[in-house]
């Protein structure tokens, strides 16, 4: 194949995958990140970005706490066309805090901690 076909090639497939921007609930359990959109609540898409769990670690005060996150980059799938896991590759983390009272209001709220006795 010649070297301008490969460049043509590469551009296409950059141009496919144009960085879009995501705001949700982000849970992040033993190395396995999990994404819950706010305008698509009963989606799910996996995250695997270290950078991000480690601000993660630091933002939640409680083991298993959603945090609100923005992120910017790539959406993808894995698996079968017919089907798979959402996954997106993050480019840019543009906000990790503590979820807001009302925020992302379809996405389960979590559950109360069991009282001691």
């Amino acid at each position: 194949m010649r070297p301008e076909r490969i460049l043509v090639l590469a551009a296409a497939l950059v141009a496919c995958h144009r960085p879009t921007e995501v705001h949700g609930l982000y849970v992040n359990q033993d190395g396995a990140g999990s994404l819950f959109p706010c305008d698509d609540p009963k989606t799910v898409i996996a995250v695997q970005d270290s950078a991000l769990e480690s601000r993660y670690h630091r933002t939640a005060t409680l083991p298993y706490q959603a945090v609100f996150v923005r992120l910017r980059g790539v959406n993808g799938h894995s698996g079968s066309i017919y089907g798979g896991q959402r996954l997106f590759e993050v480019q840019q983390i543009l906000e990790v805090r503590a979820r807001a009272s009302g925020e992302c209001p379809r996405v389960a709220q979590p559950a109360p901690l069991p009282q001691k006795p």
